[in-house]
């Protein structure tokens, strides 16, 4: 009896001190967990104690911590992308920009067409195509077979305005006849960009205000560009004088020229103006010395005022172009 008591009570004893070690294993197993498990004794006893902590051990397990490192991948991700930045140095190719500027040189406008026709003569209508025929002509081949009969041209420069060069032309054929002309030509940056040549006669040499004869009473010469099919595109044009009106350096030494063969008395060529005897507005020749003379300033006034009046005239049709010449010759045949 006493034997079993003491068994029972070494039992109980035994027992305490079972359900003693397995308690405090439990809490214990942060880094021996694996050893409960293999008895499965842990497991039994949270069964029996939930409220004890022994379960919290369950946080231990979570591997979320050892993926957290994953932000250390994230550096590697941004720090490839920043060596991309020094690729801008790729900026230098700008420095070609500089070899854009295709424009030719500009060259003094009166060389420029010196060399046009220079070119022409020499028979390399290509050079003088590229000078600027090719704003000439609608083609090539146009361009060139323009000159087919002209066997020389004789250019005279008289004088520069700004872009515009004007000049006077005698071209030799190859029949043995010859053309005067004269006009402007434009030029832009080396190259001749507009014409305006209308021609001034035929059958003569260049006419050259360094040899000036005296006009002959009566006179007067016209511009074949200028007729009655063309006057609105011409003459009733505003502004259209202005393009064929030869220079005051031309003007100028002809009048002293022609003041000197006259034999007047008064030579001062302040007392007078050089005076298209057909005016320009009436279609007159510009250039022709048969066309201009020096008439006093005070009788050249009252002839504008005529001019004028035929000028409107013409232009609201109520005289034609030739009734309007005839008037004006009429008018200044006393002079």
């Amino acid at each position: 009896m006493r034997a079993s008591r003491l068994r029972s009570g070494l039992g109980a004893a035994a027992l305490a001190l079972l359900a003693a070690c397995g308690g405090a294993g439990a809490p214990g197993t942060s880094g021996t967990s694996g050893a409960p498990n293999t008895s499965g004794t842990p497991g039994v006893l949270g069964a029996q104690h939930p409220a004890t902590p022994p379960a919290v051990p369950a946080p231990s397990s979570v591997p979320v911590s050892p993926s957290v490192p994953a932000p250390s991948s994230v550096p590697s991700v941004s720090s490839p992308s920043a060596p991309a930045v020094p690729a801008v140095p790729a900026a230098p190719a700008t420095p070609a920009a500089p070899a854009t500027p295709t424009t030719r040189a500009a060259a003094d406008a009166a060389t420029v067409v010196r060399q046009y026709y220079a070119a022409i003569n020499a028979g390399d209508y290509r050079a003088a195509w590229a000078l600027g025929g090719e704003n000439l002509a609608a083609d090539y081949a146009t361009f060139a077979d323009g000159f087919a009969g002209t066997t020389a041209d004789t250019l005279l420069v008289d004088g520069v305005q700004g872009n515009t060069v004007n000049v006077r032309l005698h071209a030799e054929h190859s029949d043995g006849t010859s053309a005067d002309y004269a006009g402007s030509y434009t030029v832009v940056n080396g190259e001749i960009t507009g014409a305006s040549v209308h021609l001034t006669g035929t059958g003569g040499g260049p006419t050259t205000p360094t040899a000036p004869t005296a006009p002959a009473a009566g006179g007067g010469s016209l511009n074949p560009a200028v007729t009655q099919t063309t006057i609105r595109s011409t003459i009733c044009v505003a502004g259209w004088t202005a393009t064929v009106r030869p220079p005051v350096s031309y003007t100028d030494a002809l009048k002293i020229g022609q003041l000197a063969a006259s034999g007047r008395a008064d030579q001062d060529p302040s007392h007078y103006e050089e005076d298209h005897i057909v005016p320009l507005e009436l279609g007159g020749a510009p250039m022709d010395l048969a066309n201009l003379r020096p008439v006093p300033s005070g009788r050249a006034a009252r002839d504008d005022v005529v001019e004028t009046r035929l000028h409107t005239a013409v232009c609201n049709g109520t005289l034609t172009l030739a009734q309007a010449q005839a008037q004006i010759l009429a008018a200044k045949a006393g002079e």
